[in-house]
């Protein structure tokens, strides 16, 4: 079997977690061990980017003290032979996050910053490795992860690239998940979450059998343990479900992350470093039949856009006009309703807001309201079931809803809140449906 075994933060965020991991990787065989930043790594980085901006050198130190501190103590942790070379690694990082800071170009140095968390993180992952006597390979993903204009990886190119590097199955492989190289050729990354894309993206490039995410929970939940009380893992669940899932709120996965696995029909297991026995959970193309409702998630950050035109009445062409002013400022839509004079729809991006509604003002009148969130229930809904809706609102029949979408699909029914209202939902939610 072929695995390529992807590790968050949290899972490599202290000496003693990357022994765990490292113990995971040899049960497991893992041909590839994709690893994000060591936790609170990203954050500091993007902390030092904001600094360099304003000119901060102070707090930049101070941030770098702070993480100099974390990576020495993690590789003395770890390390006695391989000592020298990963403190230097961290030199290096440290000399080129100074150098960026203070010759600040936005973008190129904000990117090049922010992947050192990664880049050393993997190195002293691999150093570890080869201390415990293992054949162990330092991979440098932007060598391979390429992204086009549009931001999409280069698949072709990283099966090749892969297929000539990853060649001995007695050699563990270590990479960053993250980080790429863009078309301009500049270092650069997938966006937050990106690591569990990459490991499968990389899965699928070398054709293996198990794509494994390893986080701190045991696999994905009926509904999200952060706010409510009495969820449970669950154990099987469909290539489909998990997508929307992930799309819609479950943080335990990248919701790119399916599709290339997809694709290939490659398994994909979310496991838990803390307890590596937990059989946490398996997606493959199987269906589990027996139940209607199989979890919630929820989405925050939503923003709720009516454009209300008397225009719109017996015309057509009018949601083509709307559709593509989202489409020229590349925004997506998550929901959207209709009715004879209005159009509602909501978006988890604010960031082209503004250019958006100039151009919606010249079909009608706006309205703009903020701090909603999308709950969305997940399962097996056929269109013929009846009384699946009614459970659903009979569970929240105390929650204002502002929006319903179903029937698109038989995997969902989402509904918008406001996201004060939101952990009321979805406690509401897992009482009346699980």
């Amino acid at each position: 079997m072929s695995k390529v075994l992807k590790f968050g933060g949290t899972s490599v965020g202290s000496a003693e977690n990357m022994k765990k991991v490292a113990e995971v990787i040899q049960h497991e065989r893992a041909r590839i061990t994709v690893l994000s930043a060591m936790s609170g790594t990203t954050d500091a980085l993007v902390k030092i980017v904001a600094s360099a901006e304003k000119g901060d050198q102070a707090t930049i130190e101070e941030l770098l003290a702070m993480l100099s501190e974390k990576y020495t103590h993690c590789i003395e942790g770890v390390l006695v032979s391989h000592r020298a070379a990963a403190e230097a690694r961290w030199a290096e990082a440290t000399a080129l996050i100074r150098r960026e800071a203070s010759n600040f170009h936005e973008y190129t140095s904000e990117r090049a910053i922010i992947a050192q968390g990664e880049l050393v993180t993997s190195a002293i992952f691999t150093y570890y490795l080869q201390e415990l006597g293992l054949k162990a390979v330092y991979l440098v993903s932007p060598e391979f992860m390429i992204t086009d204009a549009e931001g999409k990886v280069d698949t072709v190119r990283l099966e090749k690239e892969l297929s000539q590097r990853v060649l001995d199955p007695d050699t563990y492989y270590v990479a960053q998940g993250f980080i790429c190289t863009n078309a301009r050729g500049e270092l650069d990354n997938l966006g937050r979450g990106g690591s569990d894309y990459s490991a499968a993206l990389m899965g699928a490039a070398i054709h293996a059998t198990e794509v494994q995410i390893w986080t701190d929970i045991d696999g994905m939940h009926n509904n999200d343990p952060r706010f409510v009380e009495h969820t449970y893992p669950i154990r099987h669940m469909s290539f489909d479900e998990a997508a929307e899932l992930a799309y819609f709120g479950a943080k335990i996965l990248h919701p790119a992350t399916i599709q290339p696995c997809k694709d290939q029909g490659i398994a994909v297991l979310l496991k838990n470093t803390m307890d590596p026995k937990a059989p946490g959970t398996t997606i493959s193309n199987l269906e589990d039949d027996t139940r209607s409702f199989h979890a919630v998630a929820a989405k925050d950050g939503i923003t709720v856009i009516r454009i209300h035109s008397t225009r719109m009445l017996m015309a057509y062409g009018f949601l083509r006009k709307v559709f593509e002013v989202f489409e020229q400022y590349r925004t997506p839509i998550d929901m959207i309703t209709t009715s004879e004079v209005a159009v509602s729809l909501t978006i988890d991006s604010d960031k082209h807001l503004q250019e958006i509604v100039t151009e919606l003002e010249k079909l009608g009148t706006i309205e703009i309201e903020r701090n909603n969130s999308i709950v969305c229930v997940v399962g097996r809904m056929e269109h013929g079931d009846a009384g699946l809706a009614a459970k659903v609102f009979k569970s929240l029949s105390a929650i204002p809803i502002k929006m319903i979408s179903y029937g698109a699909s038989h995997r969902n029914l989402a509904l918008l809140v406001g996201t004060e209202d939101k952990k009321r939902t979805l406690q509401s939610l897992n009482d009346g449906l699980f």
